[in-house]
């Protein structure tokens, strides 16, 4: 694992993170962020947010800026403290861990480890800490903004016959099921990134099959979390969501619901699995 320092773009100061054929970059003055990642050379797969844009931003000074967040769910009008101060972090044998000053609104420490599993993949490990002084319930939410014009396809659950229903999928008020950039099957729902005239889409889905995929710039992304089919999740109960707008897709995997006590900390992982197409 190579590790250096060197200034990217808008981002400023960034911390790169190199291993095979994966490059990642983490700003050092903002955050908690990972705003950079290639495969191969390839171009940046997240979606970089332009300076000069007053889009995927708040009042307050929150930017969406692109690449992947911790957030916690379900969402609320505490979420999007303006994340804009330098973050800390330990450069360790195997991994780095990034870490964020407390959260002032949500009153909570994040951090992330990032470590690579052989030569194609990323874990993530998110981490909440509540630093309020009553118990609180939430999930940990990895959302990770997606360079734009790519496909996502989100794998259904699948059985041969039931009586129960199987799956479910939560839609948003600005939602149109017969937006033409979504195809639903049995097996699959596929979600083809491109402008629509500033139209939204979000939906959540109940237990994908813990692994989703977004093809773009030549690389399949896939996400791989795992799924707890017997315990209870945000938003309806979904541990996956995604997110449409002009400039991007977000791909979202979520924690079940935790009633976290004060100074307790818990977490939530991704695996990043990176292929050529």
């Amino acid at each position: 694992m190579k590790t250096y320092i060197e200034n990217y773009g808008h981002f400023g100061k960034c911390l790169f993170i190199e291993k095979g054929d994966i490059k990642i970059g983490v700003p050092t003055e903002f955050g908690i962020r990972i705003s950079f990642l290639s495969y191969k050379g390839s171009e940046n797969l997240f979606y970089e947010q332009p300076l000069n844009v007053d889009y995927l931003c708040s009042d307050e000074g929150w930017r969406v800026q692109g690449g992947h967040r911790l957030w916690l769910a379900p969402e609320s009008k505490l979420s999007a403290y303006p994340d804009n101060e330098p973050i800390s972090y330990q450069i360790l044998e195997n991994k780095v861990i990034l870490y964020q000053n407390e959260d002032p609104w949500l009153k909570v420490k994040k951090s992330m480890e990032i470590s690579f599993e052989g030569e194609d993949s990323v874990k993530i490990v998110h981490k909440i800490e509540n630093t309020d002084n009553v118990t609180r319930r939430f999930s940990s939410w990895g959302i990770t903004s997606m360079a734009p014009n790519g496909v996502q396809y989100i794998p259904m659950q699948i059985r041969k016959c039931g009586d129960e229903p199987l799956s479910k999928i939560t839609l948003w008020d600005y939602t149109n099921l017969g937006d033409e950039r979504a195809e639903y099957s049995r097996e699959l729902i596929k979600i083809t990134h491109r402008p629509n005239n500033d139209t939204l889409y979000k939906i959540g889905v109940a237990h994908p099959d813990g692994h989703v995929k977004y093809v773009n710039r030549g690389v399949i992304f896939e996400k791989i979390y795992d799924v707890y089919r017997n315990k209870e999740y945000p938003d309806g109960n979904v541990s996956y969501e995604t997110y449409l707008c002009d400039q991007m897709t977000e791909v979202e995997s979520l924690s079940p619901l935790y009633d976290v006590e004060p100074n307790q900390t818990i977490g939530h992982t991704e695996v990043w699995k990176l292929t050529k197409e």
